[in-house]
């Protein structure tokens, strides 16, 4: 609540993906829209209200075919020998090479369609534009296509699926047997290899792959996420990454994890493979692409991490994303991530640590070993008097002694103790700061009129645990 509107003020495009929809979050981002920003630039996106929002299309911006498989494979689940990940990529690739050779765009809805109800209106309509530029305007005439032709009607060749006409198995037959070797293209050869893979055995080897589609597809949610340009009843506006930052707009992404968390992590996850894509596109082309700095803030890390987050924690500051991440526990994030050494391999990307009142031990441990050690001193004194033997002889002694130990600056237990709202961080530059935050009231002037359009800042009653 405190760093997003100094973004704003900023003048930053702002990426907020916030899985539970909190409303002061919210309000706080369009209050410092409408009081820094001289413009509507306020974009909402909510999987469960998609009539107040905008549609968001991630699979608009690349600069090669293959980065769409790659953005689907980042969401999949991850299988022990990786083959059936590996499979799912391949079966999007093909129908992505296909789509981009009859010069159609590809979206979320057509991969769902040709993937899991067959290649084929692909491979035909690749297979006839194909004959048309090798043979001619009269290649239907070709004799050996004609014969073919009649075979099929009749029944004579073989169909590797139901759905499958007897003018495509033609096609595919004159192809693999009459067409030259040099007059072939390599996209359609993969279209016939999965045209004859056993239909049975494909849909199992994909299976890991339609679930994730399944869900990005269905209802209102496919018609937000794959967006129809020539769709004259839907008014809502159609966005990508390239053009909020091209506009410099603020998107607000609610996931709706709540009450249905496996869709909110796979539209979370995909949303950043996108602005991975979109973070490597502007390393690309150098700075003549990186038209506004990226100030992605993401909640709950735990719901939505994967590989193309830690990409952009690794490297997207050169391509001018600069990330804000919360979370409550460092168990949430090895659970995500399957392991505690993954936890700690996505956490040492982030520069900067915010720790605010935590119970769980081993986060404790991590805070503290972030902010390091410091040097205590220690100083003994003794003292000792006595009587001699002889009356009125006495002796006294004094010593000093000074030691020297390395402790943690901030004890483990401290961290469990803190008030509300206070923290301890350490910052680039090695600094490590002891302050309190404020909650900013975006709606302190609703009833007491506009004598001042900025936010406040009012004490706050509870902590949010970050």
């Amino acid at each position: 609540g405190i760093l997003l509107p100094q973004a704003i003020r900023r003048g930053d495009v702002v990426v907020v993906i916030d899985p539970k929809n909190s409303k002061r979050l919210k309000r706080i981002v369009q209050r410092a829209c409408q009081d820094y920003r001289e413009r509507d630039c306020f974009l909402e996106f909510h999987p469960a209200f998609p009539e107040v929002g905008v549609r968001l299309d991630f699979t608009f911006n690349w600069q090669k075919p293959t980065e769409i498989a790659s953005r689907l494979q980042s969401i999949m689940p991850v299988d022990a020998g990786g083959a059936f990940t590996a499979f799912g990529w391949d079966a999007v690739n093909v129908v992505v090479q296909g789509l981009v050779s009859l010069e159609e765009r590809p979206n979320l809805l057509k991969l769902t369609r040709y993937i899991e109800g067959g290649i084929e209106p692909v491979l035909e309509a690749s297979l006839v534009r194909l004959y048309e530029a090798r043979l001619g305007a009269q290649w239907r005439e070709n004799a050996d296509l004609r014969q073919l032709l009649q075979q099929a009607g009749r029944g004579h060749l073989k169909k590797p699926s139901e759905v499958c006409t007897p003018a495509l198995i033609a096609y595919v037959c004159y192809y693999e047997q009459k067409l030259p070797p040099h007059q072939r293209d390599k996209v359609i050869d993969s279209q016939v290899r999965v045209f004859r893979h056993n239909r049975e055995h494909y849909q199992k080897i994909t299976a890991n792959l339609l679930p994730i589609l399944a869900m990005l597809t269905s209802g209102d949610l496919g018609r937000s996420l794959s967006p129809d340009p020539f769709d004259l009843k839907d008014e809502r506006a159609i966005m990508n990454f390239e053009k909020i930052e091209r506009g410099g707009h603020v998107l607000y992404m609610c996931l709706d994890a709540l009450p249905d968390p496996s869709v909110a992590s796979a539209i979370g996850a995909l949303a950043l493979a996108d602005l991975a894509a979109r973070a490597g596109m502007r390393y690309n082309l150098g700075a003549e692409s990186s038209h506004e700095r990226i100030t992605l803030a993401v909640d709950e890390i735990a719901n939505v991490i994967n590989l193309p987050l830690i990409e952009i924690l690794n490297k997207g500051a050169e391509g001018g994303i600069y990330s804000i991440c919360a979370m409550q526990t460092l168990a949430d994030l090895a659970k995500r991530l399957g392991s505690q050494d993954a936890a700690r391999m996505a956490l040492g990307n982030l520069n900067n640590l915010i720790a605010l009142r935590t119970k769980d031990r081993p986060t404790q441990d991590f805070v503290v070993e972030t902010l390091g050690k410091t040097g205590i001193h220690t100083l003994r004194v003794s003292m000792n008097q006595g009587a001699d033997t002889h009356l009125g002889d006495f002796s006294t002694g004094r010593s000093a002694q000074i030691a020297d130990t390395m402790e943690e600056r901030v004890p483990a237990d401290i961290l469990g103790k803190l008030p509300n709202l206070q923290y301890f961080a350490s910052v680039s530059g090695g600094r490590l700061i002891k302050g309190r935050f404020t909650i900013l009231n975006p709606d302190f002037d609703r009833k007491a009129g506009p004598r001042d359009r900025r936010l406040q800042t009012v004490p706050a009653e509870r902590p949010k645990a970050a």
